[in-house]
């Protein structure tokens, strides 16, 4: 290693700023609370280190060489950048500072709360990286395990069998949706063996995990199979199918608000049924980014 990394310490850029700022070895010696002597052998020695002159010594006192002059910027640049630097690293340890990934399934923005709490990280740690992705579940639990994202927001529940925590984050009651004018239309709730009938349009769902695994299994509890006629990919064709008339939705509640007067919104008979959003994430990868969207999603 070139000597002048090691003999070039910040404790001496210090006492040489100190001697910049002074022109005068005793006031900053007194100012650095050390002896003379010392002071004036550590700037022969920083000099020694560099090759160059730093002072002109002269009879009246001292003053900086053109080389000196040069030294002190890059001296008061070196110690700004190691300020900053272990400023950098405390805030990083506090969730101040960092990069946090936030993966969700499409469907998790139609709850009010998740926006929100992307925008309150943003505001109340602007220095914290974000990055967003969409993805399905299955895809968002690779993500997860391999560490490509910190915490995903998806329908309940995980695959079970990984190293992923999870918290329940919100809950929405499920219910019918139908066209005006339909004939459940009158019931003012609708039990599920009513929809054997009718054909029902809702999101793919190939994992079973989803929405629709819910509905199934609400359906296996009442003796029947409802079977769906319409697939699609997003809420807004469920409601633009129900709209058209071509069938009926399940869907959680705060689909149900999206609907235009064409839509009749109905609860389901007996029990009510559920669907949840999980957040979830790596058990042994909770950085302090993480920990502060975990605390900002925790409020009610």
């Amino acid at each position: 290693m070139d000597s002048l990394l090691t003999s070039a310490s910040l404790r001496r850029l210090q006492v040489f700023l100190a001697v910049c700022e002074t022109l005068h070895m005793a006031r900053a010696a007194d100012q650095l609370g050390v002896a003379q002597p010392a002071l004036s052998q550590q700037i022969k020695g920083l000099e020694e280190a560099l090759g160059v002159r730093l002072f002109n010594r002269r009879k009246r006192g001292i003053d900086l060489t053109t080389a000196g002059e040069a030294f002190r910027a890059e001296a008061q640049k070196l110690l700004a950048l190691h300020g900053q630097a272990i400023d950098s690293v405390r805030r990083t340890a506090r969730g101040e500072m960092g990069r946090l990934s936030v993966g969700y399934v499409p469907s998790a923005m139609f709850e009010r709360s998740f926006p929100l709490q992307l925008r309150a990280m943003r505001e109340q740690h602007p220095h914290v990286e974000l990055t967003l992705r969409d993805d399905s579940l299955g895809e968002l639990c690779k993500a997860l395990v391999a560490g490509e994202i910190d915490v995903a927001l998806v329908r309940a529940p995980v695959p079970e069998g990984l190293p992923l925590k999870h918290r329940v984050h919100s809950t929405q009651e499920l219910v019918v949706i139908l066209p005006a004018g339909h004939a459940l239309a009158s019931l003012e709730k609708i039990p599920v063996a009513r929809l054997v009938a009718e054909p029902m349009i809702g999101f793919p769902d190939p994992e079973h995990v989803g929405i629709m695994n819910v509905v199934a299994n609400l359906a296996a509890k009442a003796g029947v199979t409802l079977e769906q006629k319409w697939r699609v990919a997003d809420v807004g064709s469920i409601l633009g199918l129900v709209a058209a008339g071509l069938g009926y939705g399940i869907v959680p509640q705060n689909f149900a608000q999206l609907a235009g007067p064409e839509i009749v919104v109905r609860p389901l008979a007996g029990r009510p049924a559920r669907a949840e959003l999980w957040l979830v994430w790596h058990e042994e990868k909770e950085t302090p980014a993480l920990k502060r969207f975990l605390a900002i999603s925790a409020r009610k």
